[in-house]
């Protein structure tokens, strides 16, 4: 069985159990390029599988996180071949390379905090998409309620309840949905903004259910809250 033959089998099988295969389905396909499609999967060699990590996987010499996000994916890749007797072994590198962490965590004081919600309103007037309204909701949910940042983003208006005080959180982390609880405080907090979103809505014919919309009525995605988040950080110098 060629590799192209055998990520397609597999592609097939991690579908066939519901899972979200978009991330998987590139890398995968990125591999059989760079492998050959038609080489069979049992002559690919540790190390070619080495070189391939290391393509994206290394910078300035050092391995990276994305190298060992490579790894563990063509790892169960190569297992589930393994298991159905594709292979006769895991072409991957013995040994896995310790990864360098340079993010160091950091708890802000009620003061920070304060400041960054109130820079969120003022942290950049010109050539912006996002509503400053917006983004200060967003980072506030986003502290009140403990969410990721993906989580508060992908966050429709059918997701809250305000009759029970609920937000549901839809397939996140591990494919995985969750209920959670918010205060009153929160809940007020929202249903503000509800009623913000739904003059602004009306008023531009938005038609887009995200609960965050930008000025072209579009959601808001992960990364520009990311960005927002470190300009209004920069701003007010914390």
């Amino acid at each position: 069985m060629n590799i192209k033959e055998a990520i397609h089998l597999y592609l097939s099988y991690k579908e066939s159990l519901g899972e979200k295969i978009r991330d998987v389905r590139y890398l995968l396909l990125r591999f059989e390029r760079y492998i050959n499609p038609i080489v069979e999967l049992d002559e690919i060699k540790e190390t070619d599988c080495q070189n391939f990590l290391n393509c994206k996987g290394r910078k300035n010499n050092n391995y990276t996180r994305y190298w060992d996000y490579q790894f563990c994916k063509l790892e169960r890749f190569f297992v589930w071949a393994f298991s159905r007797k594709f292979i006769h072994s895991i072409p991957l590198p013995k040994i896995r390379p310790t990864i360098r962490h340079d993010f160091t965590p950091y708890i802000y004081s009620t003061d920070e905090l304060n400041k960054i919600f109130a820079t969120a309103l003022c942290y950049r007037q010109r050539y912006n998409i996002e509503y400053p309204y917006v983004i200060q909701t967003m980072l506030k949910l986003t502290y009140c309620l403990g969410l990721r940042s993906g989580e508060t983003t992908r966050l429709l208006v059918e997701d809250i309840d305000l009759n029970n005080d609920l937000l549901y959180i839809n397939e996140t982390k591990f494919h995985k949905s969750r209920l959670v609880t918010a205060n009153a405080p929160v809940m007020k907090m929202l249903k503000l903004y509800l009623d913000w979103r739904k003059s602004i809505v009306k008023e531009n014919h938005f038609v887009n259910n995200h609960l965050f919309l930008d000025k072209r009525g579009n959601g808001v995605p992960q990364h520009e809250l990311q960005q927002a988040f470190r300009l209004i950080c920069t701003k007010a110098n914390i």
